[in-house]
């Protein structure tokens, strides 16, 4: 996989959405994914020290590493300085965009209505992250956006299964994000990474065009 240049090469496939109630959980989740050979690991802000895992996780080769949720510059230059590679937001905020660009990495601003996607694109964005895509139509939605904006390097996120996701491709999704459907919690919880990496890697065996 080819690492990130500014803002034109977000990781295309598949993202891993880590969301845990621990350090060590999203650890063992990130490491386990990656051995699974998942193209992109986004390790939200939800997650305690989340600064500290990105940083971590980027101390080993492999898929690239990048924040989620991210609300606020604060929040991107932490994961900045932490060496994220991408910067993923619930919402459209043209700071947190800006910051990404001047620290040469790609933003990904969510959105949900047309009129929110322009909002990305007047902010400099290349990708959208649209969410919560399974409750607004799913493949489908993204056909319809694609006609009037087919610049946009779709990103999907929220409520997807094994089974949608070559939907999501078919209708030219950039990326799909992925979350309960890649990992087992039992074993993150046990901080089982090979157990982890098996479960993930049937995952991507499954989705494997």
């Amino acid at each position: 996989m080819d690492r990130l240049t500014p803002d034109t090469a977000l990781p295309a496939g598949i993202i891993c959405v880590v969301r845990a109630p621990t350090p060590e959980q999203a650890l063992t989740i990130g490491r386990g994914v990656r051995a699974a050979g998942v193209d992109a690991i986004e390790i939200t802000f939800t997650v305690p020290g989340a600064v500290d895992v990105i940083a971590e996780l980027r101390r080993s080769p492999g898929a690239a590493v990048g924040a989620g949720t991210v609300r606020s510059v604060a929040q991107a230059e932490q994961a900045l300085g932490a060496g994220a590679e991408f910067l993923v937001s619930p919402a459209i905020r043209a700071e947190v965009v800006a910051a990404a660009h001047r620290g040469g990495v790609p933003a990904v601003p969510g959105a949900l209505t047309p009129v929110e996607v322009e909002a990305c694109l007047d902010a400099g964005a290349v990708h959208v992250k649209i969410f919560p895509i399974g409750s607004v139509g799913g493949a489908a939605y993204i056909r319809a956006l694609s006609e009037p904006l087919p610049e946009v390097r779709w990103v999907v996120s929220g409520g997807i299964s094994v089974d949608d996701v070559a939907s999501y491709r078919d209708a030219g999704c950039h990326a799909v994000c992925l979350g309960g459907t890649l990992i087992d919690r039992r074993a993150a919880e046990a901080g089982d990474v090979d157990a982890v990496t098996r479960h993930a890697a049937q995952v991507m065996a499954a989705l494997a065009p």
